[in-house]
């Protein structure tokens, strides 16, 4: 099919050295309007965004001055933006106005203490800060109206995040990855429906979250000779009764299996339907046993998905306690989507995926990811296995993939 001509292809294909002549000659508002005209044009509107952090500085003054109207949203994500007064000054601007939504994202540098003007923003709803520290002023009450809070590598403690979120009274959602090591936390928001938190830490804990709804938690490193007298498992299931995905990944499936596992728990997860459990240990018997407990007290689960991991530990407990142990009274009855992921035909993950094919009578598709490093000897022998388990659904197919 020919091409269709007309002044908009004209636009489109000027070199680039007209484009950029263009570029800078245009009013800010009429810059940005360009952005719209094809595909090449925005590329060279990113390009003159990439001069060099003073040009970038000049264009932010020149979009603040300008602007006529109300101002409720800022959004810098520039990693070229080094610590500069700059920033102070557009956030001192900002003040004065209603802003609702502000984002400030920069390269990993030298960290940029955020200045007191940010908590006077008080109609913010929307707040995402990267590589920033955050440390509130004296007298700051919170957030009253934020109902979204993203903190990607800012710096600041457990108490800081416990005391900002406990300050922001609509909170929805909570979004924290840090590479700090913080000690306990202690999340308390009434409102919160998503939380989310890659970092290390102690222990955390739920207070007053009952409209907690999706939960990704990834633990960067376990510090195993913390004494845990009581079951962090039980404790995590009684704070979040809400709950409806649940995101085990990292080192916190094996932190939940620290304490004491009952076989039983006293409560259940009554609205869990998406668990999704990454590096599940299948030679450690605890991490095991936490997994049985998560997924025999989650009467509503629907999907499951496992990435399995083998580690050095012993594997005869496990296949033993599949073995000798009456698993058949349970039924996941609301089960019909699991996939396991790195098996490698180690006896314990065979073990478990038998229990849930016989225990699973609304399975629709089990999706087995074998391991790269299996060996075809192995391989075979996993499939035929498999393939011999018996299953409760009838409805239940095994989708193998290499």
């Amino acid at each position: 099919m020919e091409k269709p001509c007309g002044p908009l292809d004209m636009i489109t294909d000027l070199p680039n050295n007209i484009i950029e002549s263009i570029l800078i000659r245009l009013p800010i508002s009429d810059v940005v309007g360009t952005s719209v005209l094809s595909r090449k044009w925005r590329k060279m509107l990113e390009r003159q965004g990439q001069l060099g952090k003073y040009e970038l500085v000049k264009v932010v003054y020149r979009l603040l001055l300008l602007h006529k109207g109300p101002l409720v949203k800022f959004s810098i994500e520039v990693d070229e933006l080094d610590n500069c007064p700059d920033i102070d000054n557009w956030i001192n601007f900002l003040s004065n106005h209603e802003i609702q939504e502000f984002t400030l994202s920069r390269a990993m540098t030298d960290p940029y203490k955020l200045p007191s003007h940010l908590f006077t923003f008080q109609h913010l709803r929307h707040l995402k800060l990267r590589h920033c520290v955050l440390r509130p002023s004296d007298g700051f009450k919170g957030f009253n109206k934020l109902i979204s809070l993203k903190l990607e590598e800012v710096i600041m403690d457990a108490k800081t995040i416990e005391w900002l979120v406990s300050s922001c009274p609509l909170l929805e959602q909570l979004i924290v990855t840090s590479y700090t090591a913080y000690g306990s936390i202690e999340i308390r928001a009434p409102n919160l429906i998503v939380f989310s938190l890659t970092s290390e830490f102690a222990s955390i804990s739920f207070k007053n979250t009952l409209f907690l709804e999706e939960v990704p938690v990834s633990l960067r490193h376990l510090n195993k000779y913390l004494r845990h007298t009581s079951s962090n498992l039980v404790k995590f299931v009684h704070s979040l009764p809400a709950v409806k995905k649940l995101y085990l990944e990292g080192y916190f499936l094996e932190y939940l299996s620290l304490g004491t596992i009952p076989k039983k728990l006293p409560i259940h997860f009554k609205n869990l339907e998406v668990l999704h459990k990454d590096a599940k240990d299948f030679s450690n018997l605890d991490e095991v046993l936490c997994a049985l407990s998560l997924i025999t007290s989650s009467s509503k689960l629907e999907e499951l998905t496992i990435v399995a991991y083998a580690g050095d530990i012993a594997k005869d407990a496990i296949v033993e306690y599949f073995e000798t142990q009456n698993l058949s009274h349970y039924s996941l009855k609301s089960l019909r989507m699991v996939t396991i992921e790195q098996i490698s035909n180690f006896e314990p993950e065979l073990e478990f995926i038998k229990f849930i094919l016989a225990n699973s009578p609304q399975l629709q598709e089990m999706k087995v990811i074998q391991s790269e490093v299996i060996v075809d000897e192995d391989e075979l022998s996993m499939w035929r296995k498999l393939l011999r388990f018996r299953r409760a659904s009838p409805r239940a197919e095994i989708v193998m993939v290499e």
